[in-house]
């Protein structure tokens, strides 16, 4: 008798889709499902999501992929969910309501108390005491508490906004009546009817809320913002027993074999499991993570470290720096009329030798790692009556390729780590040939293109379908990620050093623009 074949559910929750792909033992997509992901801002800096919302998309876009893939849900064997990270919500632990809206990632409200605590006297003095430790020590987790610094993309400070002020949460937090979760936490403690208050790794280390050297809650940063860590979730492996979901949400029960933060779940789909491999995913911004293996890389210059995930006793640390700006400048560029659709753009980029002297600097969102101004201004230099919009367009997709550089030469000095020679290439941004062929000759390293770009996704699969038993263990995984394309260097570096040169005198000049 033929043995039955297994099928995996993968969610991605991105900032602005959710994405389910139902993938079978050959990592091959059988069935999609997709939706957008509703976002609201209700005040100045605010941004949230209705949790209701995001659980009916949620089953929504699962049962569509099941449907598309022509399955049945008892056919799922694994369940694997991927989402943004530092989202989070909290909630009575007797009534399952919560107390708010998700706080996501990107919100600000709660920059001003970041601020404050930051300019404390007594938060001085900690760092002080963290910088005599170091000296003593030479510890390197004393000298990361002595530059460490509250920002408002921490989950850790906008939870001490929500203590502060939302009205009986801070009461019923000190009567052990909440609970904490990000978006993970949260689905599965609703898809398991409540049985299971759990995180990984992978998530509970982007919330600012965990010391990863200690391996533990960070006990100093909790008491200095009173957070009781009583609400907080159990820390699981990434690939892991999170519970089934209840037979109510899909007609069966799914078991869930892994949760994941988006970006160490791009790097596992794009397998890049040895210390010292890259992946880059290009989408709304770009995200460059760097497999650090067993060494933490210290927070500084806009990079910062995460723990990739933690698989049986094992766990994988990654150094990660992003800029806010790559898909907002190709759609920019679409409003603006410079091409007719981001396909179109490498054609209308190639169709001239050159940028003509134009400098476009992609800031509309500030500039992050290295230089990390965020009231620098997006713009545009050196524009001349012969410039013409191909020449625009041009110097649109340098900068975005530009800004890769930068990120990697900055991970590549900070981290200590030999970068291997191939880089490993994702998102929608990737699609495009230019700026993907520019990076890789101005770094002269070749770049790797998969065929399937939605990397999360498949991370996810891979993790879950780990945690199920269909696959052993991770190099059972390495061929099952194809490639589509493979870029080698040109040569062109005598051809762009003034280039180069030029554009770094756009950007300090759009610097602090906006103070």
């Amino acid at each position: 008798m033929a043995t039955q074949e297994a099928y995996i559910a993968a969610i991605d929750i991105g900032t602005t889709t959710l994405r389910c792909h139902i993938y079978n033992e050959k990592a091959e997509i059988k069935g999609t499902g997709m939706q957008k992901t509703i976002v609201h801002r209700p005040g100045h800096g605010m941004v949230e999501i209705l949790p209701d919302v995001l659980l009916e998309k949620f089953t929504a876009v699962v049962k569509d992929a099941i449907s598309d893939a022509g399955l049945e849900a008892a056919q799922i064997v694994a369940m694997g969910i991927s989402t943004l990270r530092g989202t989070f919500l909290t909630w009575n632990r007797e009534t399952g309501v919560p107390y708010h809206n998700f706080i996501c990632w990107n919100d600000t409200r709660a920059e001003k108390q970041a601020d404050v605590i930051n300019r404390s006297l007594s938060f001085k003095c900690l760092k002080k005491a963290s910088k005599l430790a170091h000296i003593f020590s030479r510890l390197q987790r004393f000298e990361a508490g002595s530059i460490f610094r509250f920002m408002s993309p921490h989950s850790s400070i906008r939870l001490y906004w929500v203590l502060e002020n939302i009205p009986g949460v801070k009461q019923d937090a000190q009567e052990n009546k909440v609970m904490f979760g990000t978006i993970e936490t949260w689905l599965v403690w609703k898809l398991t009817k409540g049985k299971v208050h759990a995180t990984d790794f992978s998530n509970i280390a982007a919330t600012g809320m965990y010391d990863m050297y200690n391996k533990s809650w960070n006990t100093i940063h909790s008491y200095y913002l009173g957070i009781p860590l009583n609400m907080m979730p159990e820390i699981k492996n990434t690939s892991d027993d999170f519970g089934e979901c209840d037979p109510e949400f899909f007609g069966a029960s799914i078991p869930i074999r892994a949760v994941v933060g988006d970006q160490q779940s791009s790097s596992f789909g794009q397998c890049c499991f040895k210390e010292g491999e890259v992946k880059v995913t290009m989408g709304t911004g770009t995200f460059l993570a760097l497999n650090t293996g067993s060494k933490i890389c210290l927070p500084e210059c806009g990079i910062y470290p995460n723990i990739a995930w933690k698989l049986g006793d094992e766990i994988v640390y990654q150094m990660e720096c992003h800029d806010s700006d790559a898909g907002t400048v190709i759609e920019w560029g679409l409003q603006m009329g410079l091409y007719d659709s981001p396909a179109k753009s490498v054609e209308v980029a190639n169709s001239v030798e050159d940028s003509d002297g134009v400098c476009f600097v992609p800031a509309f969102f500030g500039l992050q790692a290295p230089i990390n101004d965020y009231n620098a201004c997006c713009s545009l230099m050196g524009l001349k009556p012969s410039t013409t919009p191909a020449h625009i367009a041009r110097a649109a997709l340098e900068s975005i390729a530009f800004r890769v550089v930068q990120l990697y030469n900055t991970a590549r000095r900070r981290s200590g780590t030999r970068i291997r020679p191939v880089l490993k290439f994702d998102g929608g941004v990737s699609n495009n040939d230019f700026i993907v062929q520019l990076v890789s000759s101005l770094l002269l390293q070749k770049v790797d293109r998969p065929h399937n770009l939605d990397m999360s996704c498949l991370g996810a699969a891979f993790l879950a379908g780990l945690g199920a038993g269909i696959w052993k263990n991770k190099e059972e995984l390495l061929p099952l990620r194809s490639s589509q394309a493979i870029f080698e260097p040109k040569d062109v570096i005598d051809t762009y050093e003034p280039i180069c040169r030029d554009w770094m005198r756009a950007v300090r000049r759009s610097q602090e623009w906006y103070v």
